[in-house]
């Protein structure tokens, strides 16, 4: 089981890689060919939009998390009577839930005037493409439940595979088509098709692999597992809400205080660093099933053992990405992806990397708390986050606008999650103090701060003619400088061999 668990990371992490490399490039070109075609305005208003129906689809997160976990005992068992009946309820449910998303969607339509501020000119009626999107968000609830049997089973790679071909394929699509007719309405309805077919050809994946789970004799869950899932699903869309809260409502904020057009300029930066972050994210979700494997069938020190392996690759990713952003993102973006009008303080993009920095660091907490079932206890946490994040937005955005917003969402991180979810693993999973966990997580955001000060301190002093070997030399310090400051942190705590060995045995 442990070469299995192994060979199965190894296959989902490197197709959920090629995916994330794959999508990173076509979201590049895309915007690229948007804010040059079409402009800022409709660049803003595709941000926000996408935003504000994250956070209508907060239930399907929480249903989808709750589901492969449910899934994973009755997988390693070959129970199929529950699988099917499983099956079965999240068919419901995600018919329900995109009813749900398609109903707020358009009773939010006639208020979008409070939420776009300075609605930008444009030929396109803004609410009826705002409909498009709440539509395209709604009917892909209909095509994709049989996807998480697939998660559930550590088969993730099928799906990233499938992923990666259809976007590919739209992105060719959606580029002809805004070159030939510059129409925003022609990149909207090629996005609609993209994701109901891309649903359609994993939900026939999914079908021919596993056809004894898809029959007809499919029997209802009992009311007990019902009131379980319930339970599970209420707590989880908690831990969501804040998820989304957290994520996707500073554009919202940022387009009610500032501006829609502040939302594209900011959106270049935001895309880096959501490109980076969701790297690890894939990684992380194509273990997740192997992980729930482990903590079915280990104990609690080999889990710990993983646990600590997974923080330490987290940080050698997290302080080398968050180096280079500090010294890189902002020529990156204003002298040679556009111009210098898109360049933004670097007080903002310090603030942004230790957002990335917390996000980086809380996956593998978050997969092991998933993994083990943790939706009941601390559930309270996320419903505070939420609430505080979205005070602290209001409240330090009207005050200090763009910067204000971002650092709300670090302080009420830091104030909650950040602590409190690696306090219920320690206490629920490996029994013991969480206080050597905040010893290291202090020491590994200290080094990276270093790293980033160091990179950016030596980079000002560089300056070479031509701005791609500038760009270059510049990329080659910031590694050398992050590389010197791990190498010194790992040598000292003896933690080469570890970084080496992270995979063995699990």
């Amino acid at each position: 089981m442990p070469n299995n668990r192994t060979e199965s990371v190894i296959k989902n992490s490197a197709a959920s890689l090629l995916y994330k490399v794959v999508h990173m490039m076509i979201q590049f070109v895309i915007r690229t060919v948007f804010i040059h075609i079409l402009g800022n305005e409709y660049t803003g208003v595709s941000g926000l939009f996408t935003d504000i129906l994250q956070v209508l689809s907060v239930m399907e997160l929480g249903l989808d998390s709750s589901m492969v976990y449910a899934l994973y005992k009755p997988l390693a068992q070959k129970d199929t009577k529950k699988i099917s009946g499983l099956l079965l309820f999240y068919k419901k449910a995600f018919l329900v839930i995109g009813f749900i998303v398609l109903a707020a969607g358009m009773s939010l339509t006639p208020f979008l005037g409070y939420i776009v501020k300075d609605v930008p000119d444009i030929s396109e009626d803004i609410r009826g493409i705002f409909l498009i999107y709440v539509l395209t968000s709604s009917f892909s609830y209909f095509f994709i439940y049989k996807a998480v049997l697939l998660r559930a089973d550590q088969q993730s790679r099928i799906i990233s595979n499938c992923s990666a071909i259809v976007d590919l394929a739209e992105c060719v699509v959606e580029i002809t088509l805004l070159v030939l007719f510059k129409r925003f309405y022609a990149y909207l309805i090629v996005r609609f098709i993209a994701v109901i077919l891309r649903n359609l050809i994993i939900n026939l994946l999914a079908v021919k692999r596993y056809p004894e789970y898809f029959g007809k004799s499919a029997e209802e869950l009992s009311i007990k597992e019902k009131r379980k899932l319930y339970r599970d699903l209420a707590c989880l869309t908690v831990y969501n809400i804040s998820g989304v809260a957290i994520n996707s409502t500073d554009s919202i904020f940022i387009s009610a205080f500032v501006g829609t057009a502040e939302v594209a300029i900011i959106g270049n930066y935001t895309l880096i660093i959501n490109s980076l972050q969701s790297v690890v994210g894939q990684v992380v979700n194509a273990s997740k099933a192997s992980i729930g494997n482990l903590a079915a069938t280990s104990n609690k020190d080999k889990q710990e053992v993983i646990f600590d392996r997974m923080n330490l690759i987290s940080f050698w990713f997290v302080c080398i990405s968050s180096t280079c952003m500090m010294t890189l993102m902002n020529q990156f973006v204003g002298d040679i992806w556009f111009d210098v009008s898109y360049k933004i303080p670097e007080s903002i993009i310090a603030i942004l990397i230790i957002n990335f920095f917390i996000a980086i660091m809380v996956f593998p907490v978050e997969s092991f708390r998933t993994a083990n079932g943790l939706f009941v206890q601390g559930w309270h946490r996320p419903a505070v986050m939420a609430v505080l994040n979205i005070v602290l937005d209001i409240y330090m955005g009207q005050r200090w606008g763009i910067i204000g917003i971002f650092l709300a969402t670090s302080v009420s991180r830091l104030l909650t999650q950040v602590w409190f979810d690696p306090y219920l693993i320690y206490k629920f999973v490996f029994k013991k103090s969480p206080i050597k966990y905040y010893m290291k997580y202090t020491i590994y955001f200290l080094v990276t701060a270093l790293s980033c000060y160091t990179g950016a301190t030596v980079c000002h002093q560089v300056h070479i003619t031509n701005k791609f070997i500038d760009f270059g030399c510049k990329l080659v310090i910031a590694i050398l400088i992050s590389h010197m400051y791990m190498s010194f942190f790992l040598i000292r705590r003896k933690l080469i061999p570890v970084l080496k060995n992270t995979w063995k045995r699990y």
